[in-house]
């Protein structure tokens, strides 16, 4: 018997191969996911890891750039225009001045920006030490140092007395193999202890190590920010079509416009909140207000959360001390403060530039916190916004067409 083989059963029979195929390559797939996954998840760790001075830089540099800005039109272009009326210049004799002042221009601006840095954190760093400094329980240090010497040693002369009366009742003997394992695991157990120590001392001076490097990476990107544009700008055009290019400026700018109204105002607005806080918590009589303003103006950074994230160090302190009332009035004080601050500072220094349904806020922070932890939580905000102010574009290129 013939069977009829042409050319539509070869073509029917190519396709049930190749859909079996497929199902057996998603199966593997499927079947290989977590380990594919968690392969993906360890390169992008670690490129991160290697990348982390140079982003870091990028974000010190994106924060900075206002104040260099700042610097260039306030200061150094009206210092420029002064010198110029004086016939002062800086570079006598050069033929290619104006070149060399186009490059120099971001440099003076850009120190000044770096030196106001150091000099804030200089005077921070002031403020904390005076403020543990003054503090009774710090006054008294010398003497918990020398009370612990005295426990140690009374501490030795008792162990010492303890083993000469178990050698004179001979009990020493039959727990030698007790106290043999006992100083085993206890000289393990501090082993570990010193191993971890020295691994997170390690990875803190690593850490250090990765600042400096990108402090030294946001310097060079302030400095030469014009030129890095300009050639970002060229690459962009030869890579995509004119049209793309445009859109994709427009998309920067919505993304500049969104993070810069979020983020520098949200840390200018933090800044007063701190500062009000520490103030008020002072007047109070609460120890440490400086530390406790700095922790609230950081938590401040996250809406509706970081209030009572910041509430919780002066209510602790407030307990401790000597009235316990204290904790009542630093709330009290706290929340008014946080209300002054929700309806007049932050509609004034933020803006309208993230203008969110408080429930898509509080979703997008309990999405963010989940997925990210704290770092999703201060993102989750400005996200959001973004994604919204993406949506009002889309919808209004949609109805202009």
């Amino acid at each position: 018997m013939k069977l009829p083989w042409d050319k539509q059963y070869l073509k029917i029979s190519f396709h049930v191969i190749f859909t079996l195929i497929v199902i057996l390559g998603l199966g593997i797939f499927i079947q290989n996911i977590i380990p594919i996954t968690t392969a993906i998840g360890i390169l992008f760790s670690k490129i991160l890891s290697i990348l982390s001075p140079f982003f870091i830089g990028i974000a010190i540099a994106y924060l900075l750039d206002p104040v260099v800005d700042m610097y260039q039109k306030r200061v150094v272009e009206p210092l420029g225009i002064f010198l110029k009326k004086k016939n002062i210049s800086l570079f006598k004799n050069n033929i290619n001045k104006k070149n060399k002042d186009k490059e120099t221009s971001r440099i003076l601006p850009t120190l000044l920006t770096y030196l106001t840095l150091v000099l804030l954190l200089t005077l921070i760093g002031i403020l904390l030490s005076r403020s543990l400094g003054n503090h009774k329980g710090f006054r008294n240090l010398d003497n918990l140092v020398n009370s612990i010497k005295i426990y140690v040693q009374s501490f030795n002369n008792m162990i010492t007395n303890l083993q000469q009366g178990l050698e004179d009742i001979g009990f020493l003997q039959e727990a030698e193999e007790a106290l043999t394992e006992f100083s085993w695991k206890l000289g393990s157990y501090v082993q570990n202890i010193t191993l971890l120590a020295i691994e997170k001392i390690t990875k803190a001076g690593n850490k250090v190590i990765d600042l400096a490097l990108a402090l030294v990476i946001s310097f060079y990107l302030l400095k030469d920010k014009r030129k890095l544009l300009k050639i970002f700008n060229q690459f962009i055009k030869i890579l995509l079509p004119e049209k793309a290019y445009n859109r994709l400026k427009y998309f920067w700018f919505d993304v500049d416009m969104v993070l810069s109204g979020y983020i520098r105002g949200q840390l200018t607005d933090s800044l007063i909140m701190g500062v009000l806080i520490g103030i008020s918590v002072a007047i109070i009589g609460i120890d440490f207000p400086i530390i406790i303003g700095m922790i609230a103006g950081i938590a401040n950074v996250i809406p509706y959360f970081g209030p009572i994230i910041g509430m919780i160090p002066a209510a602790l302190m407030g307990l401790i001390s000597d009235n316990p009332m204290k904790a009542l009035y630093a709330c009290i004080t706290l929340l008014i403060l946080q209300q002054i601050d929700g309806a007049i500072i932050a509609p004034k220094v933020v803006g309208e530039s993230v203008d969110v349904h408080p429930v898509a806020v509080v979703v997008s922070i309990l999405i963010g916190g989940s997925l990210f932890g704290l770092l999703g939580m201060l993102v989750a905000v400005p996200i959001a916004a973004l994604v919204k102010l993406l949506l009002i574009r889309f919808m209004e290129r949609n109805t202009e067409e």
